[in-house]
């Protein structure tokens, strides 16, 4: 929340200092994108959420079969429990408690590994549109390029709004063999 109020605060002063619009020298010039719909757009997302679309399937059934592997065996216990000795009852208890927290351990486990593998699949696209924006901030000399996506912008001019450019260059990058300059 404080970078969002901060955000805000510092594009007030900004504006405040003299924006006017117009580039002129020693002019703010500001320009702002909506992320999600660059990141969306952009060469290569679609393929990258395929892909984790598809190893998120076999992660999500490997903790199904665990949970229903549990499940299984609560319903086992719950079922016999009446006719088991106290000793049964309670190693029984105990299995379920170690197959629980296997379950749980797992769950954690592969939450990781799905967010690391988000991070690497997307790692390349945020690196592409990174290089983009920096071309665009140097080449259309704007002081700022904010991301209405982040909350940051209560109201803006939507002739600042880049985003259809960015997308634009991302994806003439791409046809011309991925390069986005410098």
């Amino acid at each position: 929340m404080s970078h969002k109020i901060s955000a805000v605060l510092a594009a007030a002063a900004l504006a405040a200092l003299g924006y006017q619009g117009v580039s002129q020298p020693n002019t703010i010039k500001l320009a702002y994108i909506d992320s999600n719909e660059v990141i969306a757009q952009a060469p290569g997302a679609a393929e990258a959420q395929a892909t984790f679309e598809r190893e998120m399937a076999r992660w999500r059934s490997e903790a199904q079969a665990l949970a229903d592997s549990l499940q299984a065996m609560i319903t086992s216990y719950e079922q016999q429990q009446v006719m088991l000795s106290p000793e049964v009852r309670q190693q029984r208890q105990g299995e379920i408690q170690r197959k629980r927290l296997e379950y749980q351990q797992r769950a954690v486990d592969l939450d990781q590994v799905a967010q690391r593998r988000q991070q690497e699949l997307v790692a390349p696209i945020y690196e592409k549109v990174t290089r983009v924006l920096v071309d665009l901030r140097a080449e259309q000399q704007y002081t700022m390029i904010f991301d209405a996506a982040a909350g940051a912008l209560i109201a803006a001019d939507t002739t600042l709004n880049i985003t259809d450019l960015v997308i634009a260059r991302l994806q003439a990058a791409e046809a011309a063999g991925g390069e986005t300059g410098n």
